[in-house]
């Protein structure tokens, strides 16, 4: 099975039951094939040498102690919200301006 079959089974299966199925498929297939053709980078670590461009949509992920996930925040970055000694816990992602 190929990504596109991949696509439309799960959009079947999905929405088999909808009482608006062919619009929710129709809406699914083309956002999975949209973000299939869109990846996102992956979660980065701050450094002087990776940092988002002032004014960039992130999601911040903070971190615990114990290496998990603390919380979720969506920011417009500025430079000076991220203070140096607590950059080794937050790790940040890029969202995409659609």
């Amino acid at each position: 099975m190929n990504r596109k079959e991949e696509i439309r089974n799960e959009a079947a299966e999905r929405y088999k039951d909808s009482e608006y199925r062919v619009p929710n498929m129709y809406c699914f297939i083309q956002g999975a094939e949209w973000a299939d053709a869109n990846p996102l980078k992956g979660w980065n670590k701050f450094s002087d040498e990776n940092m988002p461009e002032k004014g960039d949509i992130i999601a911040l992920a903070i971190i615990d102690e114990k290496l998990n996930i603390a919380s979720y925040e969506l920011i417009k970055f500025d430079p000076l919200t991220i203070a140096k000694p607590y950059r080794d816990n937050v790790l940040w992602l890029p969202i995409p301006q659609l």
